[in-house]
């Protein structure tokens, strides 16, 4: 018969390695959560079709942020209003422009930041 410390040693590992997995999935968690974010409403005159909430932001093809909500314009239900969130670092200035693009085969669409002067 085995001694009984064998299964206490198991038993102390598997949680030890349980516990250090958890530890590791709040602390992935928290490091996107302390991202500082800029929010812009975009304003389209066309339909939007495949852009959805979580869609990706892109600046000149690079991932910055994420969709956060889709709505009609009140005044005028032919115009659409995304509101985006953009990492506050990146620089978007008052004469960049914003696109959709075609994201992948399924029809799912992006919204492209373009141009803007460095200053």
């Amino acid at each position: 018969m085995e001694p009984k410390a064998h299964h206490v040693i198991i038993g102390c590992f598997t949680l030890a390695a349980v516990t250090a997995a958890l530890l590791f999935a709040l602390w992935l968690g928290k490091s996107s959560a302390d991202r500082e974010w800029a929010y812009y409403q975009i304003g389209f005159d066309h339909p939007v079709s495949g852009l959805a909430k979580g869609n990706p932001v892109l600046y000149s093809g690079i991932q910055v942020g994420d969709v956060l909500e889709l709505k009609l314009a009140p005044d005028n239900p032919a115009h659409v209003r995304v509101l985006v969130r953009v990492e506050q670092d990146i620089p978007v200035r008052e004469n960049t422009k914003a696109g959709l693009v075609l994201a992948n085969i399924t029809g799912s669409m992006s919204i492209q930041f373009t141009g803007g002067t460095p200053q």
